[in-house]
């Protein structure tokens, strides 16, 4: 290499990389999905789990897919509301200091079997348009105060709900036949979880297998 050359490369190399800074790189295209999850969040208060995120774009399934429409069409009756015991236990309490400790707990079975699918995830409440309701969200507030949580879900058929929080989040969980009874009342709960990820790779292995 002669003197010049080198000079040369040596001015030439650093002014490359200044210019390569100036000129506006093309901006990673964000998913849809994650474009999408910014406005449930904003717009309906839902926090996807960060599994479920990383699952459809893993997958990258078409919008008609079943599992990825159903966040596409979610509304108040996209959600279903699963009780813990200590909310049980609370409730029962509260209505029986109104109602007297032999209180017949049929009219308060029926208010919480109703109320479980009337959440309003953006509220943080039960419809409050309904007043029938109004004893039950009396108690949620009471009991968020504590600084407990009810587990949400999504309703995706087949008895199988997509928890949306709590140590579960991002899990299907199977809500056919399981009931636990607290206090006096019959409710059901969540068993067998699986991730999201496996419960949609069996259904695309499934479809595959058929066609």
């Amino acid at each position: 290499m002669n003197i010049f050359n080198f000079f040369k490369k040596r001015y030439i190399q650093p002014l490359q990389k200044e210019v390569e800074k100036l000129i506006p790189k093309e901006k990673e295209k964000i998913h849809e999905f994650i474009e999408r999850c910014q406005f449930l969040k904003e717009e309906m208060g839902i926090e996807v789990p960060l599994s479920v995120i990383e699952t459809f774009k893993r997958y990258d399934l078409p919008k008609h897919n079943y599992f990825y429409s159903i966040f596409w069409n979610v509304d108040d009756d996209s959600f279903i509301i699963f009780y813990t015991e200590a909310f049980i236990e609370l409730v029962v309490t509260r209505y029986k200091e109104i109602h007297g400790k032999d209180a017949d707990l049929a009219t308060l079975l029926q208010q919480l079997d109703d109320s479980v699918y009337e959440f309003r995830v953006k509220e943080d409440c039960f419809d409050r348009t309904n007043p029938s309701f109004d004893f039950v969200n009396n108690c949620y507030e009471e009991f968020k105060k504590s600084g407990e949580e009810l587990t949400i879900t999504m309703d995706l058929g087949n008895y199988d709900n997509l928890v949306l929080n709590k140590e579960e989040k991002g899990n299907v969980g199977y809500n056919l036949s399981s009931y636990k009874t607290t206090a006096g009342i019959k409710y059901k709960f969540l068993t067998q979880f699986r991730p999201l990820t496996e419960v949609i790779k069996e259904t695309l292995d499934s479809q595959q297998n058929h066609y």
